[in-house]
């Protein structure tokens, strides 16, 4: 008995084998379409885990501070409003644990083209069954880099409650391309509202090089999702997606020692124009990801991605 007991102690202990990467990737299909007449344009999106049939959006820059809720197949779609001054320019949202709160919804005021804002924010509300038209959120925590502003559209929560966001290193002009830079707050920071919390740099994920030959657009990084246990990172850019099989919490190594079909796979996508949404399915057998240009849009479909192998 001692011998099982101490085997099974010993296994407890030990860490969890790197993940990884899905071995092949299904061509995407449509599982619904926005309903545009509410989320007109898309920059955000998860699916929840807590309840069945639930996606949550934003709007792009110029939208107030709210969130919205629908069904998985996008219809039915209503408005949530966040008690709060206006946002500059919230580009993604996440789901993930928020201490003794349980599950939250943060809402990320990361949007910055000319790389010019001293500080982001992010908004975090309780997840709930039924939400009020109007919400109070937890708290706002503002946060700065520790080295000058950057613009960023991507940002997603990990299971232990760190959150990770990865810039998007483009100039107006769309010419220079460089590796992105990925950020951490951790749990406790986020549970802080006194004072402005500086982000930890923990990596690069070096674009250009990982999508080869593709045009600067599949370089840029629009948004990302962590898997729900924590092992893999789905990271959308303008023409694909690029699945990550190492876990944040560990920082990333050079993209030198990385290996392909183990630690990352670059995932081909039936590309939607300005794709700016991307989550995870529960079960991660797959993701979804949907398009920001949908003012006017006869169709503005939500796309399914599933591993087959």
């Amino acid at each position: 008995m001692r011998t099982v007991l101490a085997a099974c102690l010993l296994a407890a202990a030990t860490p969890a084998a790197a993940a990884e990467v899905c071995s092949a990737w299904r061509p995407a299909e449509n599982i619904g379409q926005l309903d545009t007449s509410v989320v007109n344009e898309a920059s955000g999106l998860d699916v929840s885990a807590q309840f069945p049939d639930r996606l949550y959006h934003n709007n792009d820059s110029g939208d107030g501070l709210r969130f919205y809720v629908s069904r998985m197949n996008g219809q039915d779609a209503r408005t949530v409003e966040i008690e709060g001054p206006k946002p500059v320019d919230i580009e993604e949202l996440s789901l993930g644990p928020c201490g003794d709160e349980g599950q939250c919804l943060y809402l990320g005021d990361i949007g910055d083209n000319p790389a010019r804002r001293d500080e982001v924010a992010f908004t975090i509300v309780r997840e709930v069954e039924n939400f009020p038209d109007k919400v109070t959120p937890l708290r706002v925590v503002r946060a700065r880099y520790p080295d000058g502003a950057h613009n960023a559209e991507a940002f997603a929560i990990h299971p232990d409650g760190d959150l990770y966001l990865v810039t998007k290193p483009a100039d107006r002009l769309m010419m220079n391309p460089v590796p992105a830079k990925v950020y951490r707050l951790t749990a406790t920071q986020l549970r802080a509202t006194d004072q402005v919390q500086t982000f930890e740099k923990v990596g690069e994920i070096d674009l250009p090089k990982i999508m080869g030959t593709r045009p600067f657009p599949g370089s840029i990084p629009t948004a990302m999702d962590i898997s729900a246990d924590g092992r893999r990172v789905i990271l959308l850019t303008y023409m694909d997606a690029l699945e990550i099989g190492l876990d944040l919490k560990n920082g990333l190594p050079p993209f030198e020692q990385w290996t392909e079909g183990k630690d990352y796979r670059v995932v081909e996508l039936d590309t939607l124009p300005q794709q700016e949404a991307v989550s995870w399915l529960p079960d991660e057998t797959g993701f979804l990801y949907n398009t920001e240009l949908t003012r006017g849009a006869q169709t503005a479909p939500i796309k399914k991605v599933a591993c087959g192998g």
